[in-house]
């Protein structure tokens, strides 16, 4: 298996009225200490131009200029990661805005690069636009979600690609809900698991011993969602797997409460059960005692 390495490229803080930024790279990508944008006017429209400059003073263009429909666009990351190839990477952003037919969300497009020198770079398409997507508003009334902006998972997605895998692997998909959740968007986790990929997750990673943690994260991310069907469907195989997990009935009993509050109160007593066994009485939750009652 092929290690991972992220390689975090320190930006100093940018504007997109500023004329010129300089970002240090730092470890450098290639020989390249400095990576450089300059906003700059093109038939009325602001883009951003690049460049790198290596430790000799050699400055070399990057292929790809930020060109947003509208609004001004920004550079909301930049990074290199280590797979097979190195891939050298940074996403552009742009707010889009048409209220009259109620668009409005951010455009982020990925460009992703390999090569062995700057001279010599080379768009991968394909990766490129799988990691772009518009999140906001649809014209249709619909909302559509950009699932691989956070650095980690776009990372992970690279990878994950650049070995052929199109459909996101649980471990990926798990860390895709769980930051979605941290963030109290229950909406996207709600889209992103929906039961389709479910399926999906199930059939090609049946649950077992080694990734119970993981399906019992997402079975708690579909019930904080509210699909509680579908997160008691996933936990109640994990229960048949592993069914003396402690936080494993709480998390049952929640999602049951939302659709079966007699069998819910079944789970939350021997939740509490095997709390009190670990000499943990005091930390039951107040919740759990009011609804085994």
């Amino acid at each position: 298996m092929n290690k991972l390495v992220v390689v975090l490229l320190f930006l100093w803080p940018f504007t997109a009225h500023a004329e010129t930024k300089s970002f240090k790279l730092d470890p450098e990508f290639m020989g390249a200490s400095q990576l450089v944008f300059a906003s700059e006017s093109v038939k009325g429209h602001e883009v951003l131009k690049g460049w790198v400059i290596s430790g000799e003073g050699q400055k070399y263009n990057v292929p790809d200029v930020c060109e947003p429909e509208g609004g001004v666009a920004e550079i909301s990351d930049a990074y290199v990661v280590n797979g097979k190839a190195r891939y050298f990477v940074f996403t552009c952003s742009w707010s889009v805005s048409h209220p009259g037919i109620g668009l409005k969300g951010i455009q982020y497009e990925t460009f992703i690069y390999t090569g062995s020198s700057f001279g010599s770079l080379k768009k991968e398409t394909m990766l490129s636009g799988a990691l772009s997507g518009y999140e906001g508003s649809l014209e249709e009334g619909g909302y559509s979600y950009a699932w691989y902006v956070v650095r980690d998972i776009a990372s992970k997605k690279i990878i994950e690609l650049e070995r052929g895998k199109t459909d996101d692997s649980l471990t990926l998909a798990r860390d895709i809900a769980l930051v979605r959740l941290k963030s109290n968007d229950y909406n996207a986790v709600k889209a992103y698991l929906e039961p389709v990929r479910m399926s999906q997750l199930l059939k090609g990673s049946p649950i077992n011993n080694s990734n119970v943690t993981i399906y019992n994260d997402l079975g708690f991310a579909l019930g904080q969602s509210e699909s509680f069907e579908l997160a008691y469907k996933v936990l109640s195989e994990v229960e048949r797997v592993s069914p003396d997990r402690m936080v494993l009935k709480l998390n049952i009993a929640d999602v049951l409460w939302g659709i079966d509050k007699r069998k819910a109160g079944v789970y939350y007593k021997e939740y509490a059960k095997l709390m009190r066994e670990a000499g943990k009485e005091r930390l039951i939750p107040r919740r759990i005692l009011e609804r085994m009652q």
